[in-house]
């Protein structure tokens, strides 16, 4: 899938721990950045990668009390703009399945930030 190669490869190249973004390129299953800025800080970003291609994407906030993801691979910190970047990526990525698109428009508006409200805006009012 284009989009997942494309963020793996990003973050191949900008990530400070090269190893556990590897380990993203290679495994199946979830994998979760932490998100630490005053915009969300306390939120956790999962993705869910099978088969080479994204299949979920679920934004939990620390105190959710959320489980299931529990073993998912962590690969550190994220800023709110990385995620929103990242999210904003995936809703407009036409070849993605429909599901997770709306996944991620879903965690663009759990967001706490103003850039991913200005982008809602445009997305919904052509603004």
């Amino acid at each position: 899938m284009k989009r997942l190669a494309a963020l793996v490869a990003l973050l191949l190249v900008s990530w400070p721990c090269h190893a556990q973004v590897t380990e993203m390129a290679s495994a199946d299953g979830w994998f979760r950045w932490h998100i630490v800025d005053s915009n969300s800080a306390g939120k956790s970003l999962y993705v869910r990668k099978q088969r080479d291609r994204l299949v979920s994407i679920f934004i939990a906030d620390g105190n959710c009390g959320y489980t299931r993801r529990e073993k998912a691979i962590d690969l550190g910190e994220m800023s709110t703009d990385d995620a929103v970047s990242m999210l904003l990526d995936i809703v407009m990525d036409d070849d993605l399945d429909k599901t997770v698109r709306e996944q991620a428009l879903f965690g663009l508006a759990q967001s706490d930030s103003d850039r991913a409200f200005d982008a809602l805006d445009r997305i919904i009012f052509g603004g």
